[in-house]
């Protein structure tokens, strides 16, 4: 009958076989992987034990199976996570429970079982390493309410690259204090690399010298940048919190809640400090050491799998290398292929097996990477040979080269080479024509590692106002000879002026005339007479000239009754000032001396350009950590050595630590300075892909094209356009009356002067100004984060995930929250954001831009 549906059995029972070869399918390609975090604690340590499933559903939740000396102190909590490798979404389900031992030693935790997708599936044993808690306290201070700060590192002898876990703890009085807010935690990171502490801690109870302490403790690991006696911290961090008095906290003591105590707090604002912890870091030996060694160190494993098994020459073999362990994932490089010969290599991309890192959760030293690569077989072959990975362990204290086994392979040969071959078998038969070769489109999978061997710095000492506002400029045009002579004298008398009124001889200069005012009372002259003294000659003055002048400042300023009759005479004053007069020459000639030595003393410092090396040197060696920290102090200094080429290696250091948000706000930094960088424009272009983040554009083309070039190109080029419109003119008047071909020479230049002249001073006049470019220009670099319609997180949402790298405007600060435009695609939207999760586009002077 028409519009009915009819089944069949054997439709029902192949419908049925492939519902049932989906689900096997699907079950099978289910991987379950069991981790602590972190594998080493102190007894009553609480850590996280996670069970990690992927491509899997979880069908319930397994009763954990633990050794007696340890418990569980926390229920289980599910997260899941969607991330897209290539053309696949892969779907993983955590699931974490909190755990502590109850005493020191090492203890395995065996395989749970979980049902996913139908089956019981089992994961790998993992081990916890329990230490006798730690004996040191904080001292308590003289003020009970005051919290507590200390910090642990859990090894005091490590090896360089080594990382270790490092704990801030902050011990709040019990019931007399109520913590508001935490702020940062601040660790000098000058000779360690140190991931910032999340938001997320352990809390615990402890009763230290009588007072009960709530302990609250965040944890993040740290490694040692070189070998010596070092020493961590002191850490500082900002709290904001309220003390209650002995009424409040006689009710707390009864059970009653914050909200129906009667009494008063007293809120404070106070930055609390930690002791200092010595560490020996230990330097990698000479000794053994591979060729291929990048500077990792820890413990890892390596495997590795390739699809298809069948394959021509030329087909593309999709391999997956999975490394495993704990260390300095950092400087881990993709492991080689040993030996290579035969085979076409293909840029790998790097990811997390386990999803992506959330900063807002206790770093893990337990890890799992791959790297995805394409390799091309040019010959036949019989197999994929191993994986080589080198690094120094620890535990081992020598370099290892882990290696993966061969995989087997059947290559047959290409297509081409066949069509070849039976084309030469056949008799005068015309072999066919292959067909068109198409230009192939980019495909950009990664970004571009190269930076220039030098660096060109952008000046901070004076900056450059555009030339339409300088009168310098204009005298340039019609007398340039003299200008030079004036820019000179003008020049030298600027910067005489400006080394005459600066530092210790300007402020004599100052003090001087200040001795030089007329109506100048007794007491304020011999005051100033005094402090000009003590300014030009520190420490004990032994001229009985001078010790005069001060001994009748002290007897005019702090006896009881000064004797009268001892008004400073015209004379008086004169004979002061002729014996401080030399002084000043003095002073002057002592700090040309120390200026020449400074600049001698400076010269043994290293240059912007000596570090830059360094920084470049570290990148290539794939020291990433390293070679941010070293490109980020380059900005950091007084005044700040700023260039797009230490830009662009800042980013390429945050993008291989997959800070994809920091990676983007050093690009657009870069951009600003050297709009035109192809490497800078292609590594932008790959990230916008990738995170597709928000960036404000310009009103108009036309506005878009003028910051090619900088506005004081643009008006140079426009003035040399006038010039030939002029010289044009003054070779055309005196010719007009004689016949020739002075007339169209004349035109052609004032043509070819016109071409120049309109379009540069178009630019010159609609570029934007560089400072309003930059200004309250901020830059997302947090993830997940979230724009609210008020300041609070129970409010209604603007946009759910701002990208990172997106670019917003600050509008206004309130405390924790700022009010933002973002420019989304259709029309800027408003909206509140955290203050914490963002970055200012360009921190130093605006008038840097150019």
């Amino acid at each position: 009958m028409a519009g009915s549906w009819t089944f069949s059995p054997q439709s029902i029972l192949l419908q049925a076989l492939l519902f049932l070869t989906f689900f096997i399918t699907s079950a099978s390609a289910a991987t379950v992987r069991a981790y602590i975090q972190p594998d080493n604690a102190h007894t009553g340590q609480v850590v996280n034990y996670v069970i990690t499933v992927q491509n899997g559903t979880v069908q319930n939740v397994p009763q954990l199976r633990l050794p007696v000396q340890v418990g569980m102190s926390a229920g289980p909590s599910t997260a899941q996570n969607i991330e897209i490798r290539g053309s696949q979404r892969v779907f993983s389900t955590q699931l974490s429970w909190g755990v502590a031992g109850t005493e020191p030693g090492e203890f395995v935790i065996p395989p749970q079982e979980v049902l996913v997708n139908g089956e019981i599936v089992k994961t790998n044993e993992v081990r916890l390493i329990v230490s006798e808690s730690s004996t040191t306290v904080p001292t308590a201070a003289e003020d009970a309410s005051i919290p507590l700060f200390q910090i642990e590192v859990g090894k005091t002898e490590i090896y360089q690259g080594e990382v270790v876990p490092i704990s801030a703890s902050l011990f709040v009085p019990r019931g007399s204090v109520m913590l508001r807010r935490v702020g940062l935690i601040d660790v000098n990171k000058s000779d360690f690399a140190i991931a910032r502490f999340p938001q997320q801690a352990d809390q615990n109870a402890q009763r230290i010298n009588d007072i009960d302490y709530v302990v609250i403790t965040y944890r993040s690991t740290l490694s040692a940048l070189h070998a010596g006696d070092l020493k961590v911290g002191p850490a500082t961090c900002e709290l904001l919190y309220e003390v209650y008095d002995e009424n409040s906290q006689r009710q707390m003591s009864r059970g009653l809640p914050f909200g129906m105590i009667m009494g008063s707090a007293e809120p404070r604002k106070q930055v609390v400090k930690s002791q200092e912890v010595k560490i020996k870091v230990l330097p990698l030996p000479t000794e053994g050491k591979p060729a291929n060694f990048s500077g990792a160190v820890g413990d890892f494993s390596i495997s590795a799998t390739a699809t298809p098994s069948e394959l021509s020459v030329g087909d593309p073999l999709a391999v997956d290398i999975t490394i495993d362990g704990s260390g300095n994932f950092d400087a881990l490089n993709p492991p080689s292929l040993m030996p290579p010969e035969g085979w076409k290599a293909y840029p790998p991309r790097r990811y997390n097996v386990d999803g992506p890192i959330d900063p807002n959760l206790t770093p893990t030293l337990q890890r799992r990477i791959a790297y995805s690569m394409v390799f091309v077989p040019e010959k036949v072959l019989t197999e994929l040979p191993p994986f080589e990975l080198s690094y120094f362990s620890p535990t081992q204290k020598k370099y290892v080269s882990a290696r993966t086994p061969a995989i087997a392979l059947k290559i047959k040969p290409g297509a081409v080479v066949a069509a070849v071959t039976a084309v030469e078998g056949s008799d005068g038969v015309e072999a066919p024509k292959p067909p068109p070769v198409q230009q192939p489109k980019p495909q950009i999978s990664d970004i571009l590692m190269n930076v220039p061997v030098k660096a060109k710095w952008l000046s901070t000492t004076a900056v450059s106002a555009p030339l339409t506002t300088s009168a310098r400029f204009w005298a340039i045009q019609s007398i340039p000879a003299a200008l030079v002579i004036l820019a000179a004298l003008f020049t030298w008398f600027r910067r005489y002026q400006a080394e005459a009124t600066s530092g210790l001889r300007g402020e004599l200069q100052q003090l001087w005339h200040g001795l030089e005012e007329t109506n100048l009372a007794d007491r304020d002259f011999l005051q100033r007479a005094a402090h000009f003294i003590h300014r030009s000659q520190p420490g004990e003055v032994k001229d009985e000239e001078l010790k005069q002048i001060i001994h009748r400042y002290e007897t005019q300023s702090f006896t009881a009754a000064p004797s009268s009759g001892q008004e400073l005479g015209t004379e008086e004053r004169s004979r002061i000032l002729s014996a401080l007069a030399p002084l000043l020459k003095r002073t002057a000639i002592l700090i040309a001396t120390l200026a020449m030595f400074s600049l001698h003393a400076g010269a043994a410092d290293a240059s912007p350009d000596e570090v830059y090396q360094q920084a470049r040197e570290a990148l290539e060696k794939g020291k990433f950590t390293q070679a941010q920290y070293l490109g980020e102090s380059l900005t950091k200094q007084q005044p700040p050595a700023l260039s797009s080429a230490v830009f662009t290696l800042i980013a390429n250091a945050r993008y291989r630590q997959e800070d994809m948000g920091r990676a983007a706000l050093w690009y657009q930094r870069a951009q600003l300075l050297d709009p035109l960088n192809p490497e800078v424009r292609q590594n932008l272009r790959h990230l916008d892909k990738e995170l597709r983040f928000f960036r404000f554009g310009e009103d108009s083309p036309l506005a878009e094209w003028s910051l090619l070039l900088n506005k004081n190109t643009w008006v140079i080029a426009a003035s040399a356009g006038v010039w030939l419109i002029l010289l044009a003119l003054m070779r055309w008047i005196p010719a007009s009356s004689q016949k020739g071909s002075s007339g169209a020479f004349a035109l052609i230049f004032s043509i070819i002067g016109l071409l120049i002249f309109i379009p540069s001073a178009t630019f010159a006049a609609i570029r934007p100004v560089p400072g309003d470019r930059v200004k309250n220009v901020m830059v997302v670099t947090a993830r997940e984060v979230r724009a609210y319609t008020a300041a609070t997180l129970t409010s209604g949402s603007v946009i759910d995930k701002i990208p990172p790298g997106s670019q917003v405007r600050l509008l206004e600060k309130r405390g924790a929250w700022s009010y933002i435009e973002i420019p989304t695609s259709d029309e800027h939207v408003r909206g509140w954001i955290e203050s914490a999760t963002y970055t200012p586009l360009w921190p130093w002077n605006m008038d840097l831009v150019p």
